[in-house]
């Protein structure tokens, strides 16, 4: 699913840029391949840069390929994924909520994982409409990339001062905020 990370309730402006045409060309293709124009297609990738992509590269994101990534879980035990998803989870979503707004918070956590799950292809995010909230991480990555989301996420809560339950099989976490 495509994600319109444009809300329509948002005020727009005119504004004029000027585009390298190798540029606009592959705009042009991509906003056909979508089925939207290219003003959504531009202003899809300026607000997600602006709202996330920018907090990323800032803090030193990465990518990878599916296949590299994969060799990376298989070759770690699962002590080690999980004592690397703890760590991670302690400094990264901690530094992201500092960075983009300034404070540690549920709230801030919750939109981390959302953001994540909109802009990466490591997860699906749902969450439960009932109290206490549970928030179900679906993926295709297999148990040990489970066990890596389980402990970072309980600590990314940790850290905003919410205790969480969480339950992993092989392609889904489930973290209920108690």
């Amino acid at each position: 699913m495509e994600e319109n990370f444009a809300s329509p309730k948002r005020k727009t402006e005119n504004r004029s840029f000027r585009i390298d045409s190798g540029t606009l060309k592959g705009l042009e293709d991509e906003a056909a391949r979508k089925m939207v124009s290219v003003n959504t297609l531009a202003n899809q990738l300026l607000t997600d840069y602006i709202e996330v992509g920018r907090h990323r590269k800032r803090l030193g994101s990465v990518s990878l390929s599916v296949s590299a990534f994969e060799r990376i879980l298989a070759a770690a035990s699962d002590e080690d994924i999980t004592r690397a998803g703890r760590v991670s989870g302690h400094s990264v979503p901690k530094a992201y909520a500092l960075s983009k707004w300034g404070v540690v918070s549920v709230p801030n956590v919750l939109s981390f994982i959302r953001e994540n799950a909109s802009t990466t292809a490591l997860y699906d995010y749902s969450e439960s409409p009932s109290s206490p909230k549970t928030i179900t991480l679906t993926h295709s990555f297999g148990r040990k990339w489970s066990l890596y989301l389980s402990s970072f996420f309980v600590a990314a809560f940790e850290d905003a001062g919410q205790k969480v339950a969480s339950e992993v099989s092989d392609q889904v976490i489930g973290l209920k905020l108690i």
